[in-house]
């Protein structure tokens, strides 16, 4: 956590200094399997686990002398609203769409990954089995900007480097997602 907020707070820095209009933001996700299992082991409910962590997060920027504007939850009532909101419009301009999704998940990683990824069974980086979920999920529907998109990528090939990833975003984008 630490680098990536020295990271935004560094580019928030560089963009105050060029006079840039700056609001930084900063917070925790409150949710999630990760947060689950580590609230379960100590007895507590995920958010009082995350409100023992919350004054850990904010002492740490403050000994960093981290400059953010506001720090956010996920479970903070405007924060719920406001995504509860994008994701109905979204929804509603047929953007996403409910369906299953099955692979093969790591707790310590919050990802997923292929059967092809995995060594032996096991997370890549992290060397513990992953687990086989199927779970409802929602998906953006990217075919519908198939066309517009790999115009951009042909119009401007330096929009995604490495030149390996440009080939592997193309060819995602590609597919019926």
């Amino acid at each position: 956590h630490a680098y990536t907020t020295i990271a935004a707070d560094v580019l928030a820095r560089w963009h105050k200094i060029k006079d840039d209009e700056v609001f930084f933001l900063t917070g925790t996700d409150d949710h999630g399997k990760k947060i689950v299992q580590a609230a379960e082991k100590v007895g507590k409910t995920p958010k009082e686990f995350t409100n023992e962590l919350i004054p850990k997060f904010k002492d740490a920027w403050k000994k960093l002398n981290i400059e953010y504007n506001r720090f956010i939850r996920t479970t903070d009532k405007d924060h719920e609203k406001i995504v509860s909101e994008i994701l109905q419009k979204v929804y509603d301009k047929g953007d996403i769409y409910k369906g299953v999704y099955e692979g093969f998940y790591c707790t310590d990683c919050e990802a997923y990954y292929t059967e092809k990824d995995l060594i032996n069974g096991c997370c890549p980086i992290h060397k513990t089995k992953a687990e086989k979920l199927k779970e409802e999920s929602y998906f953006f529907k990217l075919s519908k900007y198939q066309d517009k998109l790999l115009d951009l990528y042909k119009k401007n090939p330096s929009f995604i480097s490495p030149k390996n990833r440009r080939i592997e975003i193309i060819n995602r984008v590609k597919e019926e997602l």
